[in-house]
């Protein structure tokens, strides 16, 4: 069973989407069904759930009640993909109701498959980098992407990720895993396979993945890293000069020219962001408990703010939910803050909190498999832990 999770949520950034009437479905979304009939045949025999299991199921159900309150009310006509969008959702639970079948060396498979991941990833970056690997790309994005022409022309890579922005968090978010091995292992091998996503993330030049990364990488390693001053002192000057060498080596006009036009006014991107929240504001006010729903037949399904997507969409209840889903991770990440996995969480819960400012981590296709995963890793190191700890006493 521990393969079929590891293999599921690792597979939403590692392999391309599969086209299902003309929808790119994840493999993820697949191995799901699989991986419930395998829990219910071990649930038959000893019915165990965790706690973790209920938020995706919670935030699956609030879709619901969410889009069927906006059809009674008559704020957005009836459409069954409304519903649909509860599977973003749903598809986890299989994922996280897994977790006490799952065995200590689980944690072993995980690690050798973000590995395999990360190999396949970074060279699919590098082909884009240079150039080559155009299919590669056109399977990953699909023929009609907006995107391919930005890609063609070498101005931004998208990795394995949908658009140039989930490429840049998937970037960083293995810049984050090896940062975090390394603060475990201190083997230098993973610093340098970090800046490699660094590299690979500027590349993208998502403006706020890179914002995101530096913030809560800095956060963790000034606060929760352990070194001596002297040695952190040293390491972020590091950091510095290398990011000042990276923004003055590459041509990364798209990103220092939209922050400079942010600061005149003239970011398109970023105005278009603050219209979308200030016309989600104005729709949470007609329904602010429930909110109005997916409600795709009346509104544009394109918002690109996760924050504005939920006050409009599902309302304090939405609010209250992921409320607590964060605080659940970074209890989760606290306890384990020592360890890769830990860590991992945390940085990565930072990033995701900056991120949903101007796109989505929760509401995408791809990137909520990757917060799944640290949870499910999480849970598992824990157990680890506290055999280890009985064996000791013994």
């Amino acid at each position: 069973m521990s393969v079929f999770v590891c293999f599921g949520l690792v597979s939403s950034i590692a392999l391309p989407p599969l086209s299902v009437y003309g929808l790119g479905v994840y493999i993820v979304t697949f191995v799901s069904p699989l991986l419930a009939l395998l829990v219910f045949m071990f649930w038959s025999k000893a019915p165990v759930f965790h706690f973790s299991a209920l938020f995706p199921m919670l935030l699956g159900l609030m879709v619901c009640v969410s889009a069927l309150f906006s059809w009674f009310m008559g704020f957005s006509s009836i459409n069954t993909r409304d519903l649909v969008e509860s599977i973003k959702y749903f598809q986890f639970f299989p994922y996280l109701l897994a977790i006490p079948f799952l065995g200590l060396k689980s944690v072993d498979i995980f690690h050798r498959g973000l590995f395999l991941s990360a190999v396949v990833v970074g060279c699919i970056g590098f082909f884009q980098v240079l150039g080559i690997g155009e299919f590669i790309s056109r399977i990953y994005l699909g023929a009609d992407s907006a995107h391919l022409d930005s890609l063609i022309s070498g101005r931004r890579i998208t990795l394995t990720g949908s658009d140039p922005n989930v490429g840049g968090v998937i970037a960083a978010f293995f810049c984050v895993y090896f940062f975090s091995m390394y603060a475990v292992s201190r083997k230098f091998l993973y610093v340098f396979f970090s800046i490699i996503f660094v590299f690979l993330c500027f590349l993208t030049q998502s403006r706020t993945a890179l914002v995101a990364l530096v913030f809560a990488l800095s956060t963790y390693f000034l606060f929760f890293f352990r070194a001596f001053i002297l040695y952190k002192f040293v390491f972020l000057v590091f950091g510095f000069f290398f990011l000042l060498s990276m923004i003055y080596f590459l041509d990364l006009s798209y990103l220092y020219l939209g922050f400079q036009y942010a600061l005149e006014g003239r970011n398109n991107s970023l105005n278009v962001r603050l219209d979308n929240m200030v016309d989600a504001y104005y729709r949470f006010l007609q329904s602010p408990v429930v909110g109005l729903g997916p409600a795709k037949s009346s509104f544009s399904t394109i918002i690109d703010s996760e924050y504005a997507l939920i006050i409009q969409r599902y309302g304090l209840l939405g609010v209250f939910l992921f409320f607590c889903y964060f605080v659940y991770l970074l209890k989760l990440a606290y306890s384990l803050v020592c360890n890769a996995w830990g860590g991992s969480l945390l940085i990565f819960t930072l990033i995701s909190f900056m991120v949903m400012m101007t796109n989505n981590i929760f509401s995408g296709y791809q990137l909520m498999s990757l917060v799944v995963l640290l949870n499910v890793a999480c849970i598992l190191s824990l157990r680890v832990r506290e055999a280890e700890a009985k064996e000791a006493n013994l």
